[in-house]
């Protein structure tokens, strides 16, 4: 088609103007690392957190942490996890996120976890926004079955139904000391490549024992946290070009000894994410919170922060193509905001000045 009957094309068909004068116009978000689907929250655990030490809080509280979310997510039905999710992704998309990735996890035995990740298939006919899923059966373990039983039995009966049914893009662990070693993450993950599903890590959150290592032998998409990360790694991720995926929100609701530190990473050139990690005990919708965060604890740079919730986190999921930016030849994910600068996406606190989205080409709202 000549450029003389394309514009034609364009000039008859039906469209919509919006005037974007004196307004800001970003890529949407890329919300590349959320555990969006779950059961009750925790709020009870996360107050009494203010008050109270880890043992005051078990003896008032039955049930906390991962627990918590795998026995009320377990017991919740199909049309309550499905209902909830849509609202949180709704409200993310008034906020500018117009993709999300979100993970299993609060099942840790085979018909929770594909259960759950049937419903996010569910979620991506039901929202306009772009849904990746990740398998992260080994968020935990059954500790009835023990670690070694479990992650065979993750990788013969659960990975082979996922592989057939095309339920997960990207398969996650949790690396990390009393959960899973590198030699586990590695077997873990490697199977997971073997079923179709791009290794991705939670890991060097709370210690350092070689998750790094292998997310770079084995090219992870990405790795998640990274507080515990050596200059050795660094090095490491950015040759085998995995993203690291920063999550200062986390950072902030734990009260992190140890926060992040992206300096040595972005100047050693690594490719940065930033991510929201929704989750029942970090319960965060807004990208821009996470970059707030991240600018004012981690010293990030305003532009170092859109780039990561942007581009970063297209990058992180592999879909830097036709996500992440705006450029001739990728989806227009749009987010036009009623601002006079860019920067106070990381300067205005709970202000949400979002007043279109438009989605692969369609407005929104």
């Amino acid at each position: 088609m000549t450029n003389k009957k394309l514009k034609e094309e364009i000039l008859s068909s039906t469209f919509q103007e919006i005037d974007c004068s004196n307004k800001v116009v970003m890529p949407g978000y890329v919300d590349c690392h959320t555990h969006l689907i779950f059961g009750e929250s925790r709020v009870d655990e996360y107050v009494a957190s203010f008050t109270m030490n880890k043992e005051e809080i078990k003896n008032k509280i039955p049930r906390t942490g991962l627990e918590a979310s795998i026995f009320s997510t377990r017991n919740s039905t199909d049309e309550e996890l499905i209902n909830s999710s849509l609202v949180k992704l709704n409200r993310m998309l008034k906020h500018g996120t117009t993709t999300v990735e979100i993970k299993s996890g609060y099942g840790i035995d085979k018909d929770t976890e594909l259960r759950l990740l049937k419903l996010i298939n569910i979620l991506k006919e039901k929202t306009p926004q772009t849904i990746l899923s990740t398998y992260l059966g080994a968020h935990y373990f059954d500790t009835e079955m023990g670690k070694e039983k479990y992650i065979d039995f993750m990788i013969k009966e659960v990975m082979p139904i996922i592989k057939k049914e095309n339920l997960a893009q990207f398969c996650d662990v949790w690396c990390d000391d009393g959960y899973y070693t590198a030699k586990d993450c590695y077997k873990i993950l490697k199977a997971g490549l073997e079923n179709n599903m791009l290794p991705t890590l939670h890991t060097e959150f709370y210690s350092a024992i070689g998750g790094a290592k292998v997310a770079a032998e084995l090219k992870a998409a990405n790795v998640g946290h990274l507080n515990y990360l050596s200059l050795e790694d660094i090095g490491l991720l950015k040759e085998s070009d995995v993203v690291g995926v920063l999550i200062p929100s986390t950072d902030f609701s734990v009260n992190h000894k140890k926060p992040f530190d992206p300096k040595p990473m972005l100047d050693k050139g690594m490719t940065i994410a930033i991510a929201t990690n929704l989750n029942p005990g970090n319960w965060v919708e807004d990208m821009n919170i996470s970059m707030i965060l991240a600018c004012r604890n981690h010293k990030m740079s305003e532009n170092e922060a859109i780039r990561a919730a942007t581009l970063g986190g297209a990058k992180a999921l592999r879909i830097d193509k036709d996500y992440g930016s705006l450029e001739v030849g990728k989806f227009a994910d749009i987010q036009i905001r009623n601002s006079d600068s860019y920067k106070n996406v990381v300067y205005k606190f709970g202000v949400n000045e979002v007043e279109h989205v438009i989605k692969r080409g369609k407005i929104i709202f």
